[in-house]
């Protein structure tokens, strides 16, 4: 860490400024919604513990989720039943598409808030 400051303070950068740089695409703890422009539903995924697991909650979907890196995104990956549900999340524009292959194949896309890290 003092290297860390030494180096910001010697380059003129806040060194709260290069702390800010963890989210959700560094392996951040983190809570998002998201909502659907189809049905106006509400999803919620959340990481805990900076691991590839995490949560989704989207009314019946709900359960743990393994969660995969991408360019920019994050695909959460649940596995209910005879159904395969992908969930991506791509954190620059804070929108997300979700597929479900199965019994009860469908597709949805949306928007998602900012995430609570």
């Amino acid at each position: 860490m003092k290297k860390l400051i030494t180096l910001s303070l010697a380059l003129g950068l806040p060194a709260a400024a290069q702390a800010a740089d963890t989210g959700p695409l560094d392996g951040a703890d983190f809570v998002v919604t998201c909502t659907s422009e189809q049905s106006g539903e509400t999803v919620t995924l959340a990481r805990s513990g900076a691991s590839d697991a995490g949560f989704i909650d989207a009314g019946e979907i709900r359960g743990e989720v393994k969660i995969l890196p991408g360019i920019d995104s994050l695909t959460f990956l649940h596995i209910m039943g005879n159904d395969v549900v992908t969930f991506v999340v791509d954190f620059q524009d804070l929108s997300y598409d979700m597929t479900i292959k199965g019994a009860h194949a469908t597709n949805d896309r949306g928007s998602c808030d900012e995430p609570i890290i």
